[in-house]
């Protein structure tokens, strides 16, 4: 797995299944202390999204964000509850809107 880590939020690079199996339960533990960003650009976010869907919510129920990039970004995905964004940068953007919008008391 490689992981990059910042102050308050980690990053998961997946590139197979495998991976993404082995990192479910670093997500599950991280997931009540960071904000994560799920760089999911080599897999189908279909397959997974009932795995995502849980972590989001876990993630909202910590007060903390998740958010996954995948710059093949279909609109399919705004169905599911989890945010889908198609670059990194804008990952990072999403996360510092919704810290500013925790601190203002909006979420």
């Amino acid at each position: 797995m490689n992981l990059s880590k910042s102050i308050n939020t980690l990053l998961f690079n997946i590139s197979n299944e495998n991976k993404f199996f082995n990192s479910i339960v670093e997500l599950k533990k991280e997931i009540k202390l960071k904000n994560i960003i799920i760089d999911f650009n080599a897999l189908s976010i279909e397959k997974f999204s009932e795995d995502l869907n849980y972590l989001f919510i876990e993630s909202q129920n910590n007060k903390k964000s998740f958010v996954i990039v995948n710059s093949d970004f279909k609109s399919e995905y705004y169905n599911l509850n989890i945010n889908v964004v198609p670059s990194l940068q804008e990952a990072i953007d999403i996360i510092e809107i919704e810290e500013i919008e925790r601190d203002l008391g909006l979420l």
